[in-house]
């Protein structure tokens, strides 16, 4: 038995990098996990093929309330439960000066990695809570600490992943959601 074994997870943007490697890893020790992209579907499709009968694929676009809805809705109804949610879906925006950085782009980066933080966040907490059980992991960056130059909607908005994930410590500090 893995160290998971029996446990569902979502890991949001796990097509590639960070992302794949953890739904890999929860696969390996036992988990059941349903991979997620939103733009990515034949890389999710052929990892959750790759991952077997452990593994699906939900496109989703995590900057849509909605779409973050029907990722809990495929969880639950393809393993029963959801114990697991691996905040990663992530995108960095161009690389130019704040002054000079696009209106939409910034948008778009705030709406993918920290709206989309939030998002995914607010559709499984409720379960969690109401089985007393979760784990909740939030994909942020030192750029969040410390600023990146030429890089203002991504080092902004992992400091806001960074602050909401203390929020969410502080207001589950009681109950077995962490």
């Amino acid at each position: 038995m893995g160290e998971f074994e029996g446990r569902v997870a979502i890991v949001t943007g796990s097509t590639s990098g960070i992302g794949e490697a953890t739904a890999r890893s929860l696969v390996a020790a036992g988990a059941k996990v349903v991979v997620n992209s939103s733009s990515s579907v034949e890389a999710g499709e052929v990892l959750a093929s790759d991952l077997g009968t452990s593994a699906c694929y939900h496109r989703a676009d995590v900057s849509s309330e909605e779409e973050c809805t029907g990722l809990v809705d495929t969880a639950l109804e393809a393993f029963g439960r959801l114990d697991i949610l691996v905040n990663n879906a992530g995108i960095s925006g161009p690389n130019v000066p704040s002054w000079e950085y696009p209106v939409e782009d910034w948008l778009q980066v705030i709406n993918v990695d920290l709206t989309g933080t939030f998002l995914v966040s607010r559709a499984v907490i409720p379960g969690m809570l109401e089985r007393d059980y979760g784990r909740i992991v939030n994909i942020a960056s030192v750029a969040g600490k410390e600023g990146n130059p030429n890089a203002p909607a991504y080092s902004s908005a992992k400091a806001g992943v960074i602050g909401l994930t203390k929020t969410l410590g502080k207001e589950l500090a009681k109950s077995g959601v962490v």
